[in-house]
């Protein structure tokens, strides 16, 4: 009996012996299990992420590092939607990336920055990304996204040379008919998340650069979608529709075929954010790429960007039993010289710290910098917290008026953005 004790005893402490040895169990004294939402895109890898978590973890044994990945195929609301079914579900990750929707903030799901933590004497217009007066994002990087690339090469062979760079709607309209003219296709754009970001990117550049504040104007009542003002935007829309400009298909065309597409010469114009530039750097192709801001009805431009919100920004559960951990870990991401760099760098992002964060940029990285330097206006974006927080679900919205606009199945512009007015009615 006492041979057949002392094994048990053995086999007991081997056991226990073995939990404890292995670092990812949750049941180690003093452990910190961190899970983390990622966003995999074809420039910001799974691998990518896994090696920063393991970077991290080595240089902080008592730190575990969970990967989650959320489907990037609708764009930033499929990290919303990843987040709200995590919600209900009870199993919410520590750290979210490129959440996008204020309503978690407004609900009380995402925990507040510390304001007087030295790190954020770093960020450069931090007060963009405040929502009353409080920080829930760190801004160490920025994302212009009020961009039209195109292809010099068919540029020049259209017949068109930098002076008819456009900054006005009718120039721009020019432009296209002349490209058309010449036989090529004018504007490169596609589907999912694309097409409801091609509406709200035209709506930056000339309503959001005119109402700065838009979303408390329109609590007070001093601005509609429905007014003549935001309707020019879907006119402009339509007319480019009419006359041929974007290429045919537009809404079968997914993101990653969209890329493709106008690095394979497809359509002359592609408007899309400045993480384009990141692929722009690893294709291999004989021609060069050009970048202008996106014109407006008056020719008064707005670079806008990602502050806070977009831009693959990271945010920390509430409800996290280590937010203060989880911080420590997205403000290393951010602002190691390796994985800070490679990560704006990938995604063709821009440092917000003073001192940047560098890396080796392309020439037209370096052009699209000094754009958005020379820029006078940059605004957040429409579904950003401009002035006061997007309603939940606005881009929804957002599709299915440009998805008429494409197609050609309204009954009158006007009413469909009296539908924006009613789903905003409802939310607020």
């Amino acid at each position: 009996m006492n041979k057949r004790f002392a094994l048990i005893a053995v086999l007991l402490s081997l056991f226990v012996a073995g939990v404890f040895a292995g670092g990812a169990s949750e049941e180690e004294p003093g452990q910190i299990n961190l899970k983390w939402q990622v966003w995999v895109t074809p420039n910001l890898t799974r691998e990518f992420y896994a090696s920063a978590a393991e970077t991290y973890m080595q240089l902080n044994p008592g730190v575990q590092i969970e990967i989650i990945e959320a489907n990037a195929a609708g764009g930033g609301e499929g990290a919303v939607d990843f987040i709200r079914n995590r919600l209900a579900a009870g199993d919410v990750p520590d750290i979210w990336t490129n959440v996008m929707d204020a309503i978690f903030i407004e609900a009380g799901h995402v925990w507040e920055i510390p304001a007087d933590d030295p790190d954020l004497q770093r960020v450069k217009n931090l007060e963009l990304a405040a929502i009353d007066g409080k920080y829930y994002s760190f801004v160490a990087h920025i994302q212009p996204q009020g961009s039209i690339f195109y292809n010099k090469s068919m540029w020049a062979e259209a017949g068109l040379t930098e002076a008819d760079i456009p900054t006005t709607w009718a120039e721009f309209e020019a432009v296209c008919e002349t490209i058309k003219a010449a036989g090529f296709v004018p504007i490169m754009a596609g589907g999912e998340w694309t097409a409801w970001a091609l509406f709200q990117w035209f709506l930056n550049a000339e309503v959001v650069k005119n109402h700065p504040n838009f979303w408390t104007e329109y609590e007070a009542g001093d601005v509609r979608f429905s007014d003549p003002e935001v309707v020019a935007v879907g006119e402009f829309l339509d007319r480019l529709v009419k006359n041929g400009y974007l290429i045919e298909g537009q809404l079968s065309i997914g993101y990653a075929q969209l890329e493709q597409g106008f690095l394979g010469g497809s359509a002359v114009m592609y408007p899309m954010g400045t993480w384009y530039t990141a692929a722009d750097k690893a294709a291999d192709k004989d021609w060069e790429t050009g970048v202008f801001v996106y014109p407006s009805r008056d020719g008064v431009q707005n670079f806008f960007a990602g502050y806070g919100v977009g831009g693959n920004t990271m945010r920390i559960y509430s409800g996290s039993e280590n937010p203060e951990a989880a911080w420590e870990f997205v403000k290393w991401f951010h602002m190691d010289p390796e994985y800070g760099a490679d990560f704006i760098e990938a995604d063709g992002l821009y440092s917000n710290l003073d001192p940047p964060i560098l890396y080796d940029m392309t020439p037209l990285q370096r052009e699209v910098n000094d754009l958005f330097q020379a820029t006078e206006i940059s605004t957040p974006q429409i579904i950003e917290y401009v002035g006061g927080p997007a309603p939940s679900g606005i881009t929804d919205v957002f599709q299915s008026v440009i998805e008429a606009i494409i197609t050609q199945t309204y009954d009158s512009l006007e009413a469909e953005f009296a539908k924006i007015d009613a789903f905003v009615a409802d939310s607020m």
